[in-house]
This record gives C-alpha cells, structure tokens and sequence, in this order.
C-alpha cells in the first residue's frame, strides 16, 4: 500500500511538470528586466520539508510502550506539489497533493527470544494528502507598469486556510509475541483508509527573478482516520502535525 501511494504521488508530481513545460516557449519572451509583461495567473510550486507528527493517541501509545519506538519516530521527509490560481491580487486558490512516510526498526522492549536475542519489527507510516483551499497575501504582490508589464515584490508574506483527504497506511512487520503462548510468530500488520483534512498555513514568497520564487512555509495539519484491519478495535489514528517547507515555483 505504501509502495502504491508513493507511485500516485510520483505521478501528480509528472503530470505537474508535464503541465509546466507544455507552457509555451514563449514564455521566456514575456519577462523584461526586472518585470513580465502580464500579470502572472497560475503559480507552479514544487515543495520539499520535514513532517513533525503529534502522534498521539491509542496506538502510539500501545506502540512505544510494546516496542523500541519514540513518538519523533514517526516524523518523516514530505514531498509535494501546489497550483494557485489567482483569483485577485491578493487572493489564490491553491490545490496541492505530497507525500510522506516514516520508516523505523524496533524491538520489543521487555522480551527476547529463546537465543537471548532481540525480537525485531520494521515501522511505517505514509500519509497522501490532497487538498483545495485559498491563499490570502496582506499586502500586493506587484505592481502595474503601464498597461502590461508587472514587477513582483520580493517579499511577500501570506497566510492560508485548505481542506481535502488524507490516505494512510501504517503497517508493522517482523516478528511479534502471542502472549497466550508466548510463541513467537511473524507477521504483517496493516491499516490503511482515508479521512477529513484541515489545514493553515502561513510563510513568506521571495522572487528570486520576474518568473521564479522561493517559498517558506509552516503548516499545520489536522486529521483522525479510522483504524481497520489487523488494527481494529483501536481508536481512530491521530494523523495530526505540523510540516516545515520550502519549495521553488514558477509564475505564469
């Protein structure tokens, strides 16, 4: 399941970038020094961070008590990629999808097995947001020069507000504990599903030229998914945290 998240995400990011050099060649022709000569209208962004999980809640808790985990283990790379279309010069609707997944080896804290040796497991976590929502910038972005040619500020700041899904899967495998029999077994434990998004966020844009910009930006994410199969039976998995990003974009 993590595998196939990872592919559909791969693929939005290929489509995004497809969709950015289908823009005409001309577009290197509608930039003077220092201006373009039209208003930009799509804002192109590809983002890279670091996720910082709240983890928290029943099966975190069941998870770093059981086995070698801390709840920072669970904090992970995330990649993704943002349109906005600009509705006004201070407003943008933004549609973003990314990726991330954590992944970490453990053991059981209080048990070995009969050789005195450490009873293993391999820990993921992948989350697949997706997302619509608005972009508002307090001040301008630019100004006209005349009839056509705009010259972008260079540093803009801005804050937002999304709501979308969220697939998961989180999954231990390795070897487990059947405490009845204390035998021990190994096994693949799977949840995965899918749930309500909400998001805000606020950072900075920095035009490093007419048509590129760099953007810093902190999120914060809330969201509580359902748990199933091998995990059913637990409260709902707490998919909460903040993210740290910075990302490269294009204006057109």
């Amino acid at each position: 399941m993590m595998a196939r998240q990872f592919v559909h995400t791969v693929q939005a990011l290929v489509l995004s970038a497809v969709a950015l050099t289908a823009v005409p060649v001309g577009l290197s022709a509608q930039s003077g020094d220092g201006y373009l000569l039209k208003q930009p209208r799509l804002t192109l962004k590809f983002e890279s961070g670091y996720a910082f999980q709240r983890a928290n809640g029943d099966i975190f808790d069941f998870v770093t008590e059981e086995h070698t985990l801390g709840r920072r283990d669970f904090d992970a790379p995330y990649f993704g990629a943002e349109l906005g279309l600009r509705v006004s010069e201070q407003l943008d609707i933004a549609i973003s999808v990314g990726f991330q997944e954590s992944f970490q080896a453990s053991e059981f804290r209080e048990w070995v097995d009969e050789d005195d040796l450490p009873i293993t497991q391999e820990n993921g976590l992948s989350q697949l947001p997706a997302t619509i929502g608005v972009k508002y910038f307090p001040v301008p972005r630019g100004r006209a020069l005349g009839r056509f040619a705009w010259v972008p500020r260079t540093v803009t700041p801005f804050i937002g507000g999304s709501i979308g899904l969220v697939s998961y899967d989180f999954e231990q495998i390795g070897e487990f504990i059947d405490y009845e029999s204390l035998d021990i077994f190994y096994d693949d434990f799977v949840s995965d599903g899918e749930a309500f998004l909400a998001r805000a966020s606020a950072g900075l844009n920095i035009s490093i030229s007419p048509q590129f910009l760099f953007s810093l930006e902190g999120r914060y994410n809330w969201a509580d998914a359902n748990m199933d199969g091998d995990y059913f039976g637990f409260d709902p998995i707490n998919l909460d945290g903040f993210q740290v990003l910075g990302g490269l974009a294009v204006r057109f």
